[in-house]
């Protein structure tokens, strides 16, 4: 720029030498000496010319160099920015459109497409800012240009092309830089500018221009790459975060069912164990009860002989005797009473050793659990002796058998969700009210239902109660967890449990079992 005041000088001479040289007169061709000097000067003159001419270009050149470094300083200080606006998708369309324009003003383009890349090579979308949608469309199907961009993705480096021969669209047909970009050792992309606002073809400053930016522009676009990637990245650990906040949830909750499991085996195994140890002494109770009805059988024949012989007794004081004994122990009256004690007696001993058996079959602790075909109605009988006390005080249970098959089951686990529902049912009911069961099968299934007329659950509450620790009970009346070791079994049996409820009436469970596993 130094250089400019130097040339408007030079210019401001030869104006004056020119002007001086209009009042020369013309010199005759005899004087030789002063055509000498006329020719010298005019040769002076052109050689003034060209040095003017060299200078103003020189000039010109610095300038549109001033005006580069000023366009790229700008470019440059907007691409450090740039980066620091992207948020999401819509923000990285802007970005490229925002770097297409600063690249265009860079290298006087007229219009920039950014052209992102699948691992071949091919077009996968196109970005203007001054291409509408409908051109790219078209461009992107082009053959000529999906060949110049797969060419422009095997070089490594900006490529001239002085238009491209029998290019459609028409925007082909004009000059055109393309650049690759690479992030990671991979090309993702390709910039092309298209045309020349000023000229016909891009010149070599053009060309380094763009060069000189392309470093730049791919930074931003590695560090996009990087903050989009850790936003991945973090986007999984969350997730990651979650699925393993609900892993340990859920190992918690088995942890919970697996020590109520524990709990429950042991209780059953204790349970089991009184069972057995009752059963001997029961046994020998309702043996010594038979015996003891047969002995006085016999006895009260023998009094029944002495009361025939009382006739032949003719001592009046024995006699009298027998007689005041008689009424004193109401001989009569035992005979009567002794049977019908002895009888209940046994039927309470029958009830008894049956509690037992049935506390044995529930707990199954002397047999080892296995898949066999076991009758529900009969668990179902079992499950409600064992919980006769839980019910009896509440409800009247009515039973509606349809006489189903045997099933392939784990009984004693079945029968355990049959006595979760049928204490539930039990709690449910306020005052007093019914528990009806019925059986029934349908194909290849076999249902059971549980109907109590209680206090029914609450719409908001009817998707939990099968959740692990969930309860409408009060505190220290139930763990949460009856209901969901029941939908457990039931789902290892390949089976549904369903239910239905009304507040104020009641609510009905269905359990659906394949006969065959």
């Amino acid at each position: 720029m130094q250089n400019i005041p130097c040339v408007h000088s030079l210019i401001m001479e030869i104006n004056a030498i020119t002007d001086f040289k209009q009042f020369i007169p013309s010199p005759s061709e005899s004087n030789e000496e002063f055509n000498s000097l006329i020719s010298s000067f005019n040769s002076l003159l052109e050689r003034l010319y060209i040095k003017y001419e060299m200078s103003n270009r020189e000039a010109n050149s610095l300038a549109a160099g001033s005006i580069r470094m000023v366009v790229m300083a700008d470019v440059q200080e907007r691409l450090s920015q740039a980066d620091k606006l992207v948020k999401t998708s819509s923000d990285i369309k802007r970005f490229f459109e925002e770097v297409l324009g600063d690249l265009q003003e860079a290298t006087g383009s007229k219009n920039g497409i950014y052209v992102s890349l699948d691992n071949t090579g091919a077009p996968k979308g196109l970005v203007s800012p001054n291409v509408n949608a409908a051109v790219l469309a078209e461009l992107k199907s082009t053959a000529s240009f999906r060949d110049r961009i797969r060419l422009t993705f095997a070089e490594n480096g900006v490529i001239s092309q002085n238009g491209m021969i029998g290019g459609v669209p028409e925007i082909m047909e004009q000059p055109m830089l393309l650049s690759p970009v690479q992030i990671g050792g991979n090309t993702v992309g390709v910039f092309v500018l298209l045309g020349r606002v000023e000229a016909d073809c891009f010149s070599r400053d053009d060309i380094t221009m763009f060069e000189q930016l392309m470093p730049d522009v791919t930074r931003v676009l590695e560090r996009l790459d990087l903050l989009r990637a850790l936003e991945h990245s973090n986007r999984s650990l969350h997730a990651e975060r979650l699925k393993l906040q609900v892993l340990v949830e859920q190992l918690n909750a088995t942890q919970s069912q697996l020590m109520q499991s524990e709990k429950m085996a042991s209780v059953g195994q204790l349970a089991a164990g009184v069972a057995h140890e009752i059963n001997n002494p029961i046994g020998f109770v309702y043996s010594n009860l038979g015996t003891l009805e047969k002995y006085l059988e016999n006895l009260f024949e023998i009094v029944h002989d002495y009361e025939l012989a009382e006739s032949a007794i003719v001592d009046g004081d024995v006699l009298a005797r027998l007689q005041i004994t008689k009424q004193k122990l109401d001989l009569s009256f035992l005979k009567e009473d002794l049977p019908a004690l002895m009888g209940e007696s046994k039927d309470g001993i029958t009830r008894v050793k049956k509690i037992v058996q049935d506390l044995k079959d529930f707990s199954h602790v002397d047999v080892v659990e296995e898949w066999e075909y076991a009758d529900l109605q009969k668990g179902i009988d079992t499950t409600l002796n064992i919980v006769n006390n839980e019910i009896k005080y509440k409800a009247e249970v009515v039973k509606n058998y349809g006489g189903i098959p045997e099933i392939k089951c784990l009984s004693s686990q079945l029968n355990q969700v049959f006595m979760n529902l049928f204490v539930n049912a039990a709690h449910a009911i306020e005052d007093r009210g019914t528990i009806t069961i019925r059986t029934g099968q349908e194909g290849e299934e076999v249902w059971v239902e549980v109907v109590d007329t209680g206090k029914g659950i609450a719409p908001e509450n009817l998707k939990r109660i099968f959740d692990p620790f969930f309860t409408t009970k009060p505190i220290g009346k139930g763990t949460g967890l009856g209901l969901s070791m029941a939908y457990g079994i039931i789902q290892k049996h390949h089976g549904k449990i369903e239910v239905q409820s009304e507040v104020g009436k009641g609510t009905t469970f269905r359990i659906c079992l394949p006969i065959n596993q």
